[in-house]
């Protein structure tokens, strides 16, 4: 192996293409690069060398190319279809990446009606619009999006592989992880049935449209006692449902609560059901079915905020997580623990849950695998 080395190197130093060689030889492709380069006698003519070094240097560039494009069928794969997925594809088909995009569906942004906080529309937009919108935008600039779900990943091979529901398999030089994160039930009748028409996840998103109501928040934890206190600014009130006698919020936070005289709390109540006026398939939330030890009742409000947490859907994906399977990525950065896998949005983002966010670090993920990619030569 060391005379091949060495031999292999003479030959690349004559063709130029040195870099190429120490590349095949840390990769194990050595015997492929070998294949395809004469090595001169040495009592070769100066002209039988240069020519042989010509040849070398022909076969040279095609096996570089064809290792290059051949390795992998994408240089980027996005899972995910969401505000981060789309913007990473945006960014990512800019740069001439190509990306694919495997998504069912616009992830969380789908189950909300309407958004007014996102930059550049100052009326508000439909959110199934918005995220048309951004998926336009990708496929212009060469993005191709799959429609599909993802039954697996495999991470432990380069080029990576993504497999689809149809059992085909995708291969990828660079992986961004734009997933999202699915908010978590109660299960009771109703719940699903006025999703967006009154019962919504997120306070910030969707708290505007009943300022000056009555708002409920279903949950005893830092989510719940965060848009408790976001729409105890802008309703006229706010009542608190909580299944337990003691908040699993931090102590801060728990305290603004309690401390509040805009939010009544009612502590050991469970919902029993989502309720409207009428059967009218249009009809919007008017009411729960509270349930305590003692009695039974029904609260009339104008909206239900679930807030009883996440779960990022980040189970395919074999890289470092936290407790609670949110994505660890590197300070300022979207690289997570293994090299060429990005994570943007909701799969790494516990805190904030914005599409702005989710779409800020779509942006992010996107550059930092076009730079990965440029660094490792593919």
């Amino acid at each position: 192996m060391r005379l091949l080395l060495i031999l292999l190197g003479a030959a690349a130093a004559q063709a130029g293409f040195v870099e190429e060689v120490i590349e095949a030889v840390e990769k194990d492709r050595v015997e492929e690069y070998f294949e395809t380069v004469v090595i001169p006698a040495r009592e070769a003519s100066l002209e039988e060398q240069i020519s042989v070094g010509e040849r070398n240097a022909s076969a040279l560039t095609c096996a570089s190319e064809d290792f290059r494009v051949l390795e992998a069928d994408r240089k980027v794969v996005i899972v995910g279809g969401g505000p981060a997925g789309l913007t990473a594809a945006v960014y990512a088909a800019r740069a001439d990446l190509e990306p694919l995009v495997i998504a069912r569906d616009g992830g969380q942004l789908e189950a909300t009606s309407r958004v007014d906080n996102f930059p550049g529309f100052d009326e508000g937009v439909d959110a199934v619009d918005l995220v048309n919108r951004i998926e336009r935008q990708a496929k212009r600039f060469g993005a191709t999006i799959k429609a599909c779900d993802i039954t697996g990943v495999d991470l432990r091979c380069r080029p990576f592989r993504v497999y689809c529901e149809n059992e085909e398999e995708i291969t990828s030089s660079a992986l961004v992880v734009a997933a999202g994160a699915s908010p978590r039930w109660l299960g009771v009748p109703g719940e699903h049935k006025f999703l967006s028409k009154g019962v919504h996840t997120c306070a910030t998103c969707d708290g505007y449209f009943y300022r000056n109501g009555h708002a409920a928040v279903i949950g005893g934890g830092d989510t719940a006692m965060e848009q408790a206190l976001f729409l105890a600014r802008i309703c006229e009130r706010v009542t608190l449902v909580h299944r337990g006698d003691t908040f699993r919020a931090s102590k801060t936070m728990a305290t603004r609560v309690l401390k509040h005289p805009n939010i009544l709390i009612l502590w050991n109540t469970v919902v029993e059901a989502f309720k409207g006026d009428d059967d009218d398939d249009d009809q919007k939330l008017s009411a729960l079915e509270l349930r305590n030890d003692q009695s039974r009742t029904v609260l009339r409000v104008d909206a239900a905020f679930v807030a009883i947490g996440h779960t990022p859907n980040t189970g395919l994906f074999d890289v470092r997580k936290n407790l609670e399977g949110y994505i660890y990525t590197a300070p300022g950065s979207t690289l997570t623990s293994v090299p060429g896998v990005f994570a943007a949005g909701d799969v790494q983002d516990p805190v904030y849950r914005q599409a702005i966010t989710s779409a800020g670090t779509g942006a992010m993920a996107a550059i930092d695998a076009e730079r990965w990619l440029c660094e490792h030569g593919c």
